[in-house]
This record gives structure tokens, C-alpha cells and sequence, in this order.
């Protein structure tokens, strides 16, 4: 085979020719994608400490807070970059030993339990340390514990998280059974203070409690196996504990409703609230029902059961309404309510598939989602992109 030589010379006057001549063609830029970058792209600084990721916050639309069962890490988002801020460690939990259920996280505040005492930590930018570490006193230590079985739900089947704060003070948190009476149950509301002075210097404030006791509702045969879900809503807690639905509110009265919030005739439990509008919904494995008047009466929206409906997860982002998959697909829909009918369009969720999702938190210019294998992110304007075959 003739090689074919050329040299520099004769190529050093092709260039000088080239870029002297007039152009009498047209440019055709081409724009090359990254086929292998994924549409959500992973947090990497968030690796080393959060990976089992449960529940995240926006603190002032600048700061991501991020939690997990012994930790919660803050980093800034500026400018494209998240660069690692700090962790704190859970007081009174491990890697080995993490808090039962989902930690509870507001940008001020973040409160767990273990197997024996509930924490609250102060959880803002610079301010962190532990004020309350509240043990209850049993009226019968033999047979009653503060073991928390119920709060042991897979973290992510569940988006809330066991121990909501109301007014930066207030925490509930069921107590204890009684052996000899299986149709009462207390639960300790505790009011403590978040600005105490004396907190700063490791000094644990003592929360003032109020004990309720909780019946079945009437009607009803009582307690049965039926597991445990707490969230808040207008300041007030709704409880969903052995099969019974409360609404709690900060001076300890308490409104029961039953098996479910309106009488129905087929009941799945209840592990997920959400709003729509100025309506509050329950969703009872794909039985939806509605309040208007903030929890105080219940109708029945639709009954979905028979659907995938009653496998989703509903959540609330500002002021839309978003549905993922409660398995390691990572499926991700927003969600249109109209009438008494739910109307869904699949998102791109590219780059999250086999990370089962436990929350969705807009920060900055960007979306944050965290998942049992770290934290994710995109930029805002894109979170609605519908998903298609082409990233």
C-alpha cells in the first residue's frame, strides 16, 4: 500500500488560504449531547454520610438539610456547586442503632425516637445541639415500654415522618398500651421551649406533658393490629394508631372517627395525607377521602383500591401534587385532582431507577430527591419534563 505524506508546509498554506478566503457557505453548528449523562445526577458530597437518605428540607431556599436514622447534613446550593457544609450526629442513635421511623425535619428543628427516649435537636444553620431528651414514666414498667414498635414502618413506604412539630414546640408521641384494659391508650403531648437560653450552654429543657388517653371510637369493637402514622396539618396531629383515626390538637382535645375518616366499608390502613387546594386528603390504599374544613369532617372522594392507585405515595411540592411508586422503579408522576377523579403524567426519572424515593424537596434552582441509595438533583425547570424515550 502507497503512503501518502503531506507536509507541514503545504498544510501550514492550506490554513493560511482557508482563513483568508471569503465564506460563501453556511455555518451548520451541531450540538453533540452527552448520551450517558443521566437526567437526575447524583449528590455525591452527601455519600459519606447520608446515604440511607429518609427526609429533606429547604432552609431559605439556599441551604438543603438532609436526614437519615443517626444523621442530618446541611450543604449550600450556590451557583451549580454543593459543596459539603456539615453533619451532625443524631444524639442517643448510631449507624448500627438509627431512630425508629423517619426523622422529623423543619429547617429549626429535627425529633426521633429510640427505643426508649424521644430526642429533639436544634437543627439550624450554626445552632445544632440537643434540647429535649424526654423518658416517660410508666404506670407499669414491667409490662409497658417506651418500645416503639409501631414507628418501625419501612421508611420508605411511608414520606412522613414519626414525630411532626407543631409551633416549634409541640411533639406527640404515643406512650403505652395496658395490659389489663386493650381499649385505652396514652400518648404524652409535650410542650417545650425552643428559645431557652440556657439551651445553648447543654442545659436540656424539661417539656411540660400532658397525657391523653385515646378510646375507640364508638361504634367500633377497638384496638387491633393496624400499625402507626403521625402527621400535622393547620397545627393540628392526625393519628392513625391499631386501626383508629384522630385528630389531635395542641391543647390535648382529641376527635376519634373510627376505621376510617367517614364510614366506609372497606379499610387499608392509612400511611399517607396530603392537600390539594384548601382540601385535605387521606389515601387508605387507594380509597381517597376529602375534608374542606381542615380535618373536622370527612367524605369519600373515590375508591381506587382495585387500581395501581393503591400503591402509590402522594406528596406535596409548594403548591403541586406529585405521586412516586412505592418500590425500587422509582416512578414519578404529577398529579392533577379534578372532580372526584385523579389525573397522572409520568415524569422523566432518569438516573433514579432502582432508588426508592422518600422525598422531594425544591431548593434553589434546582430539585432535590432523596432515595434509600443518596441524594439527586435537577434543575427546577426541567422536574416537570414529561418522560419520554429520549432523555
Amino acid at each position: 500500500m502507497k503512503k501518502i505524506i503531506y507536509s507541514f508546509a503545504v498544510l501550514l498554506a492550506a490554513a493560511f488560504i482557508l482563513a483568508i478566503s471569503p465564506s460563501c457557505t453556511k455555518t451548520v453548528t451541531n450540538t453533540v449531547t452527552d448520551s450517558l449523562k443521566h437526567a437526575w445526577q447524583q449528590v455525591q458530597e452527601f455519600n459519606l454520610t447520608t446515604t440511607q437518605a429518609l427526609t429533606s428540607v429547604n432552609i431559605g431556599d439556599s441551604i438543603l438539610e438532609v436526614g437519615s436514622g443517626d444523621l442530618f447534613a446541611q450543604a449550600p446550593v450556590n451557583r451549580g456547586s454543593f459543596n459539603y457544609f456539615y453533619w451532625v450526629l443524631m444524639q442517643g442513635t448510631s449507624f448500627y442503632s438509627p431512630s425508629n421511623g423517619t426523622p422529623f425535619l423543619n429547617g429549626k428543628f429535627c425529633s426521633y425516637a429510640t427505643a426508649t427516649t424521644l430526642y429533639v435537636m436544634k437543627a439550624s444553620p450554626g445552632d445544632q445541639h440537643l434540647i429535649v431528651a424526654y423518658t416517660p414514666v410508666f404506670s407499669d414498667s414491667i409490662y409497658n415500654s417506651f418500645n416503639q414498635p409501631y414507628l418501625a414502618y419501612p421508611t420508605s413506604s411511608s414520606p412522613s415522618p414519626a414525630y411532626p412539630i407543631v409551633h416549634n414546640k409541640y411533639v406527640l408521641t404515643p406512650v403505652e398500651t395496658y395490659k389489663n384494659n386493650q381499649g385505652r391508650v396514652r400518648f404524652d403531648l409535650l410542650n417545650f421551649d425552643s428559645i431557652a437560653p440556657y439551651a445553648s450552654f447543654g442545659v436540656l429543657d424539661t417539656p411540660t406533658v400532658k397525657k391523653i388517653y385515646l378510646t375507640p371510637a364508638p361504634g367500633t369493637i377497638g384496638f387491633f393490629n393496624g400499625g402507626y402514622y403521625c402527621a400535622s396539618y393547620y397545627n393540628k396531629f392526625f393519628v392513625y394508631f391499631e386501626s383508629q383515626f384522630y385528630r389531635i390538637d395542641t391543647a390535648g382535645n382529641v376527635k376519634s372517627f373510627g376505621y376510617t375518616p367517614a364510614s366506609y366499608t372497606k379499610n387499608y390502613g392509612i400511611s399517607n395525607m396530603f392537600t390539594y387546594g384548601n382540601t385535605l386528603f387521606v389515601n387508605s390504599g387507594g380509597i381517597f377521602f376529602s375534608s374542606t374544613d381542615q380535618g373536622e369532617t370527612w367524605s369519600v372522594l373515590n375508591d381506587f383500591s382495585n387500581t395501581g392507585v393503591g400503591s402509590l405515595l402522594f406528596r406535596n411540592v409548594g403548591n403541586d401534587l406529585y405521586a412516586t411508586a412505592n418500590d425500587a422503579d422509582s416512578q414519578l408522576w404529577k398529579v392533577a385532582i379534578s372532580g372526584n377523579n385523579l389525573n397522572f403524567s409520568e415524569l422523566n426519572n432518569d438516573g433514579l431507577q432502582t432508588n426508592p424515593i422518600t422525598s422531594i424537596t425544591p431548593c434553589g434552582k434546582y430539585i432535590f430527591i432523596t432515595t434509600l441509595s443518596g441524594v439527586f438533583y435537577r434543575d427546577r425547570t426541567l422536574f416537570d419534563q414529561l418522560k419520554t424515550p429520549i432523555r
